[in-house]
């Protein structure tokens, strides 16, 4: 794309991100200050393709399921792959993530496999700690192997582990995202990879005003609006099929129907 088509959309983001967002209370939200790498994988892997209160939910589990441990700083990805030593994937799905979701409904594995395979790929590195990760980022060996995980092919998930582990300078273009874009440019051709750009490329803009805006942040913002817009237009697409069905069956809608 050229650079003033870029530019052009970048400032129009910005300028939609300054009249729309509340950006001067901005803070990233608790899912950036995990404890541990384990943690940060478990959260990357099962937010492929579903809510965030699902991926929440599952982490959850696990921290209840292992205990102090798994918010421990020193609980390494070592230890954390030795679960699987005892547990198959199958059962570390069903008993310690409670989750059996699968990295796509098509010849999709187990999300509980997939983890595996992604903590693998990062240990293959010789980290173990959360402390020690600046060393996966941009690094092609680790980059290859992750993007051959079934459901990791596309690198949107990748970028979120990056964000997850402290980068500031990544952004994950999931859909939430790209609809913002979408709406606040005008354009409907954008795509994962462009999505970036505009984000990275408004947080120029927008620093004038706010100096610590990264596109880490920025991604978190508007994804945190488009959840919080998506919640209300449900319970409001919830009360319009109430009073719809009151209306067709002569009940008023105050009145239990």
């Amino acid at each position: 794309m050229k650079t003033d088509r870029l530019e052009s959309l970048s400032e129009l983001t910005a300028k939609y991100c300054f009249e729309n967002l509340d950006l001067y209370s901005a803070m990233l939200g608790s899912e950036f200050s995990y404890p541990n790498l384990p943690l940060c994988i478990i959260d990357t892997v099962f937010s492929i393709g579903v809510s965030y209160a699902s991926t929440r939910n599952t982490v959850d589990r696990f921290c209840r399921f292992l205990g102090a441990e798994s918010t421990s700083e020193s609980f390494s990805v070592s230890s954390f792959l030795s679960l699987y030593h005892a547990y198959s994937p199958q059962r570390m799905a069903a008993e310690v993530f409670g989750n059996k979701q699968r990295t796509s409904t098509v010849n999709g594995i187990l999300k509980a496999e997939a983890v595996m395979m992604f903590s693998e790929a990062v240990r293959s590195q010789d980290v173990e700690y959360l402390k020690d990760s600046s060393s996966l980022l941009n690094n092609e060996e680790f980059e290859k192997s992750v993007l051959t995980i079934p459901g990791q092919r596309s690198g949107i998930s990748l970028r979120y582990f990056y964000m997850l582990i402290g980068s500031d300078d990544f952004v994950k273009p999931d859909r939430m995202i790209l609809r913002f874009l979408q709406t606040a440019t005008d354009c409907e051709n954008i795509t994962p990879d462009l999505a970036c750009r505009i984000v990275q490329s408004a947080c120029e803009f927008l620093r004038h005003s706010f100096p610590n805006m990264t596109p880490r942040l920025l991604d978190n913002i508007i994804w945190r609006f488009k959840s919080e817009e998506a919640k209300e237009n449900a319970g409001t697409n919830k009360r319009r099929n109430h009073e719809e069905n009151c209306r067709n069956r002569k009940i008023r809608p105050d009145e239990v129907c």
